[in-house]
């Protein structure tokens, strides 16, 4: 009866542990307010399917030794928006000028089935 217990429990928390969705890149690489914002992301894309969202990526580029992530949404009409790994976006200024000359190494973090790649 302890097995059978111990094997309810264990598999009851299995089930139970957060789950993030499928990444192109290795998930321990991904931060967690990003996986926050995918899994939101993904939940709205489930609920609402013409949100405008199935045509969204998350992309990853590396600039002065440091990860970068960009949003890009293929609807959209504002550029598309950078992030720094810990969350904070950039705002236009000569940073932001660099990055975009100097950025390189893009990888796809996550990207919907609509997705196309510019």
């Amino acid at each position: 009866m302890k097995k059978l217990l111990f094997l309810f429990s264990f598999t009851l928390i299995l089930i139970s542990c957060e789950k993030w969705p499928d990444f192109l890149i290795p998930s321990s690489e991904v931060p967690r307010w990003l996986k926050e914002r995918i899994a939101h992301d993904e939940k709205i894309l489930n609920s609402t399917p013409q949100s405008g969202l199935e045509f969204s990526a998350w992309i990853r580029y590396k600039w002065n030794d440091e990860y970068f992530f960009e949003y890009r949404n293929g609807l959209s009409s504002a550029g598309p928006e950078k992030y720094t790994y810990t969350g904070d976006k950039m705002t236009l200024n000569q940073e932001y000028l660099n990055f975009e000359k100097e950025k390189c190494c893009k990888e796809i973090v996550w990207k919907t089935a609509g997705y196309i790649d510019y």
